[in-house]
Formats: C-alpha cells, sequence, structure tokens
C-alpha cells in the first residue's frame, strides 16, 4: 500500500513540472512586429521584451503597422510617458487566458518640444471596436460601435503630435445594453485642448460574430452594413415613399383629365352687356 501511494506521489511530482511546461509552451508569443514612422534598432527577438526604435520623423507619432503571433491573443498599444506627459515610447501587451506579455520600444531619438497647439488626434484603437467615421481633423464628434454584448471597453489612442497628450481612459465597465458617450481631452504642448466625444453604439452582433469577422482576410469594417441608411428596412422606406410620389402625381394626372371646365372659353357672358 504504501508502495503504490509513494508511485502516486512520484507521478504527480513528475506531472506538474510538465503540465506548467506545457502551459508555458502553449502561451502566444509575439514574433514579428513593425512600426510606422519608426524602425526597430537591431533584431526583433520573442525572447526580449525591451528595444530602443528610432523615429523617421520625432515630431510624428509612431503606430502599429504589422505584427505575427504564434497562436491567437489580444495586442494593446500604448505609448509610455515621461512626468511632462511626453511621449518616450511604445508599450505593446500581449493578453491570453494565463496571462500577458509585455514589450517595450524606447525612442532613441525623441523630439525636441518646443510648444505648438498641435492637439489633434492621430487615431482611437478598440478591442473588438470600430470607431466610425475613421478620425480626421475636421471632426470632434464620433461613433464608437461595439458588440452587442460586450461589458468593458479597451481604449488606446495616439496623438498626431508626439508633443501633445492625450487623457483617455483605458477601461470602461458597461451595464447591459449601456452605450454611454466617452468624451476624451487632447492637450498640445503649448497647454491648448480639445475635446472629442464617442458615442457608444450597439452592433447587432456578439463579441465572438465580432472576433470571427475581424480575423476573416476579407475583413473591411464593422460597420458595413450597420448604418441607418444601409439596412434593408430604410432602402423598404425610401422604396415606398417614392412609389408613393408617383401614385400622387398619376392621381393628380388622371383628375385633371376627369376635370370637366364649367364655362366655355369661346361662349359670351350672360352679363355681359354690349355697347
Amino acid at each position: 500500500m504504501k508502495k503504490i501511494v509513494s508511485l502516486i506521489i512520484f507521478a504527480l511530482c513528475m506531472a506538474l513540472p510538465l503540465s506548467v511546461f506545457a502551459a508555458e509552451q502553449d502561451s502566444p508569443e509575439l514574433t514579428e512586429i513593425e512600426f510606422n514612422n519608426a524602425v526597430i534598432n537591431g533584431a526583433f527577438s520573442k525572447d526580449v521584451f525591451e528595444y530602443t526604435i528610432t523615429l523617421y520623423d520625432p515630431a510624428v507619432t509612431p503606430t502599429l503597422k504589422s505584427y505575427k503571433l504564434s497562436s491567437k491573443a489580444n495586442i494593446i498599444v500604448t505609448y509610455e510617458l515621461d512626468e511632462a506627459k511626453h511621449q518616450t515610447g511604445i508599450i505593446v501587451t500581449i493578453e491570453y487566458e494565463n496571462g500577458s506579455s509585455l514589450y517595450k520600444f524606447r525612442y532613441s531619438n525623441p523630439a525636441s518640444y518646443e510648444p505648438n497647439s498641435n492637439n489633434l488626434l492621430k487615431s482611437v484603437e478598440c478591442r473588438l471596436g470600430e470607431v466610425y467615421p475613421k478620425i480626421n481633423d475636421n471632426q470632434t464628434t464620433y461613433k464608437l460601435y461595439i458588440p452587442s454584448d460586450l461589458t468593458e471597453i479597451n481604449l488606446s489612442a495616439a496623438t498626431q503630435d508626439t508633443s501633445a497628450f492625450c487623457d483617455i481612459p483605458k477601461a470602461i465597465t458597461l451595464g447591459v445594453d449601456q452605450e454611454p458617450e466617452i468624451s476624451v481631452t487632447v492637450t498640445a504642448s503649448n497647454g491648448s485642448t480639445r475635446v472629442y466625444t464617442f458615442e457608444v453604439t450597439r452592433l447587432e452582433k456578439t463579441s465572438d460574430e465580432v472576433q470571427k469577422e475581424m480575423a476573416s482576410p476579407d475583413f473591411e469594417s464593422l460597420v458595413k452594413g450597420e448604418l441607418f441608411w444601409q439596412k434593408p428596412a430604410f432602402m423598404i422606406g425610401i422604396a415606398c415613399a417614392c412609389a408613393g410620389i408617383l401614385l400622387i402625381l398619376l392621381f393628380i394626372k388622371i383628375a385633371k383629365r376627369l376635370t370637366v371646365k364649367l364655362e366655355d372659353e369661346d361662349e359670351t357672358s350672360f352679363f355681359e352687356i354690349e355697347e
């Protein structure tokens, strides 16, 4: 009996390290990554977590260009800031079921911060969500489309100018069917501010459906087909309205033909007195 117990304990001790090793092996790894407006100094390796990058234009915020993961995971890009809220690097977080991995890319040539009034957003990213229309220099009000069952919004933003600071909530917890308005303030290096508003709107799709759609090689946009003028009901309404107008015009035309003239234009008026 003691021998059996000893064998079981031995087997468990051997299995535990193997299970831990297997879990570690299954963890997603970042195998490739590139940035717009920046180049990584040296070769990238999945086992190295800190790098320096050189900006082609130090005044322009670098953004994620492309990446590859060894398996399915979420990738989140944020910006490292100094005490003055100026960008000093990029932080890339890989989130998966069993944990997360953090990669840091510090600027080797950060911009010299001369005060300016550029308080414009360059982009806003939301996991499983989409901002519509795309961020531009003219609008400050947008819609943020999210899945129907999403209960937490994860946001990240990039400013046009690396010396500007964006005060954006990283995570927002939602109630069932809640659709709040999210305010985001961008402060330029000279202190001027611009406030952006994002109106949360729920899609007629679940998180699983959205995730599957975004993983498709043919994916273009979550919003496609979701805008009210793209929905069948709107098109049917327009068709009915046009048909109604045509019927009214036809009725008027028929009524004019059926109307009988009460007076003959050539007949002399009964009350007219000839001189």
